[in-house]
């Protein structure tokens, strides 16, 4: 029985569902997690620079499977949006002062600090590093309208539209998967929002099989994510290997997530699209404030010692507890609805 199916009681209910929340409360702590792991910012001659422990040792792939959660993220977007009565312009506005508010604080700190042209370029690419992703979820949500209709349609077939997309687009002008592929995991969220989302097992079978297929004979890396070393990357742009993984996942939440109220979700979901702005941020904070020490092993170090991550999970306290802080200020609060 999917852990989704109590939606299909709940179509004139509007706004959030618990199921839902926790599912955003999984995708959320799985890409915090999982950037803090995997950025190294290792201390050199010109300053800061980044690299990964993937890209040393490559049979750590495995866990950007569990870790790369964005699949999830636009698919509880999608359920919120399909459900949610504010306007779009509305949801921009609350999303641009805390944007701008970050880029001017980092700005500020950059002149002020006078650190090192190769640490400027490497905090500079953090923090701006996830507004691409604020930048799909808008487009997604000036969309929604549109994929409603469709919804209302095809039903469940309207899922194939993105998919296709994706397969056309890896052929031939593969920059249209930056959308393509995660309207399919929006449209799905669309469709949970309707009518529940009762196909858990095939999608988590088929998206699991499609990726070790296009990973095992299609050439596509094993890792979920960038930064191996390798030339092709399954995030940029996405690739179909992105969005079976996204299927895999959303089959598996359907089938294992179950209706959460806890005071933690509650305070996640509330602040989950800031929480994704500002992560790095909270890792930057941490390695720049600890360099007054030196190189301090697991925030400064090369990722190429086994050691290394074991180090770096000692570390996910500090960064969480700076994300808090960062999350309680007056604009911390984001809605997703």
């Amino acid at each position: 029985m999917s852990g989704f199916t109590p939606l299909s009681h709940n179509l004139v209910m509007p706004g959030r569902d618990p199921t839902i929340d926790s599912v955003r409360a999984v995708a959320v702590v799985g890409v915090i997690a999982g950037h803090w792991l995997v950025t190294a910012l290792v201390s050199g001659p010109a300053g800061l620079t980044v690299d990964s422990p993937l890209r040393h040792m490559p049979d750590l792939a495995p866990l950007s499977w569990v870790l790369q959660t964005l699949g999830l993220f636009f698919f509880a977007g999608g359920f919120a949006a399909a459900r949610s009565k504010t306007g779009l312009w509305h949801k921009l506005t609350r999303l641009a002062v805390p944007v701008a508010v970050l880029l001017a604080a980092w700005a500020l700190i950059i002149v002020v600090s006078g650190m090192p042209g190769e640490t400027s370029k490497t905090v500079i690419h953090l923090v701006t590093s996830p507004l691409w992703f604020l930048g799909v979820y808008v487009v997604l949500q000036a969309l929604t309208p549109a994929m409603s209709w469709l919804d209302g349609k095809l039903r469940a077939w309207a899922l194939t539209i993105p998919v296709v997309l994706t397969v056309v687009g890896e052929l031939t002008v593969n920059e249209i998967t930056v959308i393509t592929v995660w309207w399919a995991p929006w449209q799905a969220g669309i469709l949970a929002a309707r009518a529940g989302l009762r196909w858990g097992l095939p999608l988590l079978l088929g998206g699991a099989l499609a990726y070790f297929l296009l990973v095992r004979y299609a050439g596509y890396p094993v890792s979920a994510v960038g930064g191996t070393g390798e030339a092709r990357s399954n995030l940029a742009p996405p690739s179909p290997a992105a969005l079976a993984l996204a299927a895999a996942q959303v089959g598996a939440a359907s089938l294992t997530v179950r209706r959460a109220n806890s005071r933690l979700t509650r305070w996640i979901n509330d602040r989950a699209l800031m929480l994704f702005l500002v992560h790095q941020s909270a890792l930057l904070i941490v390695v720049l404030t600890a360099q007054a020490f030196g190189v301090v092993p697991g925030l400064h170090t090369s990722p190429d010692d086994p050691m290394w991550p074991l180090l770096r999970l000692a570390w996910l306290p500090v960064f969480t507890a700076t994300l808090f802080v960062l999350c309680t200020v007056p604009f911390g609060r984001t809605r997703n609805h």
